[in-house]
């Protein structure tokens, strides 16, 4: 074997699969793959010499390190297996081009390229096999290893402990020197029995992308809860914070939102945020969307903490209003967003997508069940209408 066949075959890897040329070290993973590519070949000279089947075949050290220092680059499997079929494709073409060289006789030539050739893939099929539990092996080690050092570095940050901010960002593998927005994601109507979490990481990562943060800090806080932050360098505008909380997840998924603060204080107070208006929809599944935003529910947040005077204090200011029917509950939203319009029908209208004497009517139809006027007391009327309608029958009457 020529000594520069190992690095002639992984230029040619290199030139063919432009995710190996994209990793931050280049020069180290191209040796890395020059010292597979002859390893590999050394193999094949040598069981080809020995006349042996490629059966014979043991996976070599620097092979089996190659496909490892993948995982740590989170470069896909899909990579390994297209390099092991490129690395065909040119031993083959280098030995036809030998053959072709020193023997003139095509019935040498077919035969033993046929040979060749079921060589090579009976070879490529075997040792892939091998390298692929290899991956898998090494990927499950590894994103445990790492999902459990961010976990737990996240959790003391949480906590409020002291750490170090390049180190805890080491750790996480995330800037701690950022604009964060905490997300919380679970799996409805199952929480804590064991979601498909995969799907929540997919959630988060879109949810993330409405704010341009294409890389969000992902940790599993349990079977079926998964907590994200997603970091910018600039404060998001309120355009990307109007996106994210329009984002509505797949059946069957519920995200909260915190709103954005900076650096190690601001990391903590998000997810807080977050924690916080997750627990409203975990209060009220049937009341609260699909996506619930803390800055949207901060008010109620706070006064649903205690839960048996919350539901007090709603069926004292609603009255009957606060009766569990469909017609109470459509009277509590038409009021609440006409309150929350400055009193205007028209405005109230166009939020709900109601004809504006509908809205009209049901003012007039509240207030009459109500049995005082709407200015009396109308900050107190606004927050339990608010609290009706996030928490739904939490706080209603029997």
């Amino acid at each position: 074997m020529h000594p520069n066949h190992g690095v002639h075959m992984a230029l040619n890897v290199h030139d063919r699969i432009p995710e190996l040329g994209g990793v931050a070290d280049q020069r180290t993973m191209f040796a890395e793959t020059e010292s597979s590519c002859t390893a590999n070949i050394e193999q094949i000279v040598q069981l080809l010499n020995a006349g042996r089947p490629a059966t014979s075949l043991m996976v070599p050290e620097a092979a089996r390190e190659y496909a490892i220092g993948l995982v740590h680059r989170r470069i896909p499997l899909a990579v390994l297996l297209r390099a092991y079929r490129v690395g065909q494709n040119f031993l083959w073409a280098s030995a036809s081009r030998h053959l072709r060289e020193v023997a003139a006789e095509d019935e040498v030539i077919v035969p033993t390229l046929e040979a060749l050739a079921g060589f090579l893939f009976e070879y490529v099929d075997l040792i892939c096999d091998d390298l692929v539990d290899a991956y898998h092996q090494e990927r499950d080690r590894w994103v445990r290893t790492a999902a459990a050092v961010r976990a737990e570095t996240a959790r003391e940050l949480i906590e409020g402990r002291s750490l170090d901010e390049q180190v805890a960002s080491s750790r996480l593998g995330y800037s701690l020197r950022s604009h964060h927005i905490g997300l919380v994601l679970a799996n409805e109507g199952a929480l804590g029995t064991g979601a498909d979490y995969r799907s929540l990481e997919k959630e988060a990562t879109e949810a993330a992308m409405t704010l341009g943060c294409s890389e969000p800090l992902l940790v599993p806080a349990g079977a079926s809860v998964l907590w994200a932050w997603c970091g910018t360098i600039q404060p998001p505008s309120m355009e990307a914070l109007g996106r994210l909380e329009r984002y509505r997840p797949r059946d069957g998924v519920r995200l909260a939102i915190g709103r954005p603060a900076f650096g190690v204080e601001g990391f903590r107070v998000t997810h807080d945020e977050a924690q916080h208006a997750a627990r409203l929809w975990m209060q009220s599944p049937q009341a609260t969307g699909r996506t619930i935003s803390y800055r949207s529910v901060e008010l109620v947040s706070l006064l649903a903490s205690d839960a048996d005077r919350a539901r007090r204090f709603v069926t004292g200011e609603l009255g009957a209003l606060a009766a569990r029917e469909d017609g109470a509950a459509r009277l509590r939203e038409t009021l609440l967003s006409f309150l929350a319009h400055g009193g205007s029908h028209l405005l109230a209208a166009e939020a709900l997508h109601l004809h504006k004497n509908t809205v009209y009517t049901r003012v007039r139809r509240a207030e009459q069940i109500l049995g005082l006027p709407i200015a009396h007391r109308r900050v107190e009327l606004q927050t339990a209408l608010m609290l009706a309608v996030t928490l739904g029958d939490e706080v209603l009457g029997d």
